[in-house]
């Protein structure tokens, strides 16, 4: 029996598309801590919920700057908190 082209093709396809799967299940956890679930953040997660995340994000450097709440050295520039500190899983319901 001849196996056309096509079908190895296709299986050819398939087998890349496995791999890339595999791959990327393989991605390690995420190392940013999540946005604190303590009463400070409070405030933050409703604003996120209730106006988004950009909005919220504009209070951070509010405590997040030199003089208060330093970041540390390694920390990336930019203001995009949210982007990488999530909001907490078990969030109390927004009022």
């Amino acid at each position: 029996m001849k196996i056309g082209r096509r079908r190895l093709l296709d299986a050819a396809l398939i087998l890349v598309g496995i791999g890339i799967l595999f791959f990327l299940l393989q991605a390690p956890p995420a190392t940013t801590p999540n946005l604190p679930a303590n009463e400070l953040h409070r405030p933050f997660w409703n604003t996120a919920i209730l106006q988004g995340k950009k909005s919220a994000e504009t209070s951070c450097q509010s405590c997040h700057n030199p003089d208060q709440v330093p970041f540390t050295a390694d920390h990336p520039a930019g203001r995009r908190c949210l982007f990488c500190h999530r909001l907490p899983e078990n969030q109390p319901a927004a009022p």
